[in-house]
């Protein structure tokens, strides 16, 4: 989208103002730690980049972190997806969430309801998290489940791509992904790529700066100092010293809400192809759709994990090019699961707490009491209502 005319795109369009996505757009190519040069390139003072990047959040429309690169902190993503005992859904995010490494949980529904969780785990204990899974499966709290081991998620950059000005409406080119993905290229950035190893590059300042990233990016120097306990100079260290050359920052999760919530989808896939050529070239096409949200390679494998988050209408036709993908040989097989706005989910920023001497704790034994106590707790609450 270019910027013309920048006094006309103030006036609202739907959820938002066409300076607002201008604004979003921006973000994706700079960063939100850099709100001084978005306000540059669209011409428009720092305090109104900031201010209506504020409104947005406040409204519930945009949400921004910082996608650290856990790899380089000793940490494993584990996307865990299983398929629950009903009799005990009300109470399944409490089991899901006594493993400490959890970082995001999902209600899903498919074949079966299930949920999706995102563990990320220190990487020389991924057996423990596969060993407190199937304690689920023991106590009969789920019928089945499905681990991948996934790289870092690749944080797809918001983009006004599919979005046309003149009808201020989003328009699905569907019709065009076969020759982009023929036509596109293989090389990937360096987090759809199997990692070479999980050192742990930093310490115990880097990783609570990481935390706080997390929560804020457009967080300043001298509110991290204030909130930490230290100076501006030595955050500005950590950072620059640290973070940044150790590369422990990925990127940025910068979200937004293009459709009407009540009438959209969020579809979680596992896509399997027959070569690494088109699982390549997919990958680096799906990460320029607008209606993906972010995506991973499954480790060991040409897999490929993604988000999609798009209008109900258009889920048809959706599964019509995944299905013509298929038949052209672009993909192998495909698997998804999906949530509506309003299921159940949660999150949280990086274990912190369990960052100790320079190395994670891991305390099997401890995540599988706490199972144990929600797991008599709900028995108890299902007996006093049967």
């Amino acid at each position: 989208m270019n910027v013309k005319n920048l006094d006309s795109l103030k006036y609202k369009r739907g959820l938002y103002t066409y300076l607002d996505l201008l604004i979003i757009e921006a973000l994706g190519k700079y960063g939100p730690r850099n709100l001084n040069k978005i306000a540059k390139s669209l011409k428009i003072p720092e305090s109104t980049v900031r201010y209506r990047i504020k409104k947005m959040i406040e409204k519930g429309l945009l949400f921004l972190s910082t996608s650290v690169y856990h790899t380089n902190i000793g940490l494993k993503k584990n996307l865990v997806i299983v398929d629950i005992n009903p009799v005990f859904y009300e109470y399944m995010p409490k089991f899901l969430r006594s493993l400490g490494y959890w970082s995001y949980v999902r209600h899903v529904h498919g074949d079966h309801e299930g949920y999706y969780t995102l563990y990320i785990a220190p990487a020389k204990n991924v057996n423990e998290v596969r060993r407190f899974v199937r304690g689920m499966k023991k106590l009969d709290l789920i019928y089945n489940y499905n681990i991948y081991y996934s790289t870092c998620l690749y944080g797809v950059k918001p983009s006004t791509k599919w979005y046309d000005l003149k009808s201020n409406r989003w328009e699905f080119e569907w019709d065009t992904l076969k020759d982009s993905i023929e036509n596109a290229d293989t090389e990937l950035p360096f987090n759809l790529k199997d990692p070479d190893g999980y050192p742990i590059l930093a310490d115990y300042m880097d990783i609570v700066i990481l935390k706080e990233l997390e929560l804020d990016p457009t967080i300043t120097y001298n509110e991290l100092a204030e909130k930490l306990n230290t100076t501006p100079q030595n955050i500005y260290y950590h950072y620059h010293k640290h973070i940044l050359k150790n590369n422990l920052i990925e990127g940025f999760e910068i979200s937004f809400r293009k459709f009407n919530p009540n009438r959209s989808l969020v579809i979680y896939f596992i896509t399997r192809f027959l070569s690494y050529d088109y699982f390549a070239k997919t990958a680096n096409v799906f990460r320029e759709l607008p209606i993906v949200h972010s995506m991973g390679k499954i480790i060991g494998s040409n897999g490929l994990f993604y988000v999609v988050y798009l209008p109900v209408e258009e889920v048809p036709r959706l599964f019509n090019t995944m299905n013509e993908l298929v038949e052209l040989g672009f993909i192998k097989d495909y698997e998804y699961r999906y949530a509506h706005y309003k299921d159940y989910a949660a999150r949280q920023t990086l274990a912190y707490k369990k960052f100790k001497n320079g190395e994670w704790e891991f305390s099997f034994e401890e995540y599988m009491d706490e199972l144990y106590q929600h797991y008599e707790e709900a028995l108890r609450k299902i007996r006093i209502n049967s």
